[in-house]
């Protein structure tokens, strides 16, 4: 890739950091485990050998942080300032604010970060109302009505979650290798773990999707997103949007609309 600008927009998780690289041509996308924190030189270390390693050549670059992870909020930032060199074009983090959503609840300053750049996105893509269902570490559903507006969700364990409860709180239930479950009906303990963790989260969801349109009156699309998004799927009977970068493509959205 010839010298271009590069926004680098990063979202840090629970489980996860996730770093998407837009260049003019295709996001690239490098993940990075939340746990161990590292030192900011060993990300900018990270950061840069991804950068090598994907041919990316930049005149300057741009950057946008949304974290749930507050201890590695300020480590990473320094990590991206590094790699400026005094090119950058600033780095935005983010927060209810600056993320330009209409919020319909009491105290949007706690909603989750990487929750509002899924809003913004649903809404941008979709130009209704949405449920978008994040799949990570938690399995989060968030709402935004016809105007776009933030009107709340529910947040239960996510299936990685519940398989390690089984595993430490059980003496005879181990948890398992996630991997999608051939049947409802299990006939071992694997099988029957399996079924609860995919089928149970996926009817789980659209129950309280069901009762959220119910109680709202909204047509609600439901889009589909995070680590897990792709492997539950297929256990969903309502139709919905496959988009496992979303949480990425918001934080592009907010930048371009707070750009320095």
């Amino acid at each position: 890739m010839s010298g271009q600008r590069l926004l680098i927009a990063v979202d840090i998780g629970n489980s996860s950091i996730s770093i998407g690289y837009f260049t003019p041509e295709e996001l690239l996308v490098q993940n990075i485990p939340t746990r161990p924190l590292l030192t900011g030189e060993e990300y900018a270390g990270l950061i840069n050998a991804f950068i090598k390693e994907n041919n990316i050549e930049i005149q300057g670059y741009a950057g946008i942080i949304s974290s749930v992870v507050s201890g590695h909020t300020s480590v990473v930032l320094r990590a991206v300032e590094r790699l400026s060199e005094g090119h950058t074009a600033g780095i935005l983090t983010v927060d209810h604010k600056l993320s330009g959503l209409d919020f319909r609840i009491e105290n949007p300053h706690l909603l989750g970060t990487d929750r509002m750049a899924d809003a913004v996105a649903a809404f941008s893509i979709c130009r209704r109302a949405a449920a978008v269902v994040n799949f990570g570490t938690a399995t989060t559903i968030t709402v935004v009505d016809d105007s776009g507006s933030y009107i709340g969700g529910s947040i239960m364990a996510g299936i990685g979650l519940m398989n390690q409860a089984l595993g430490s709180g059980t003496s005879g239930l181990a948890g398992i290798d996630i991997k999608a479950p051939g049947s409802a009906l299990g006939t071992d303990t694997e099988g029957c773990i399996a079924a609860g963790l995919f089928i149970g989260t996926a009817g789980a969801v659209e129950r309280i999707i069901e009762e959220i349109a119910k109680e709202t009156g909204l047509e609600l699309e439901m889009v589909l997103t995070g680590g897990y998004c792709s492997i539950i799927g297929p256990f969903m009977r309502r139709p919905y949007r496959l988009l496992p970068r979303l949480t990425l493509e918001g934080l592009r959205m907010i930048y371009d609309k707070n750009r320095p």
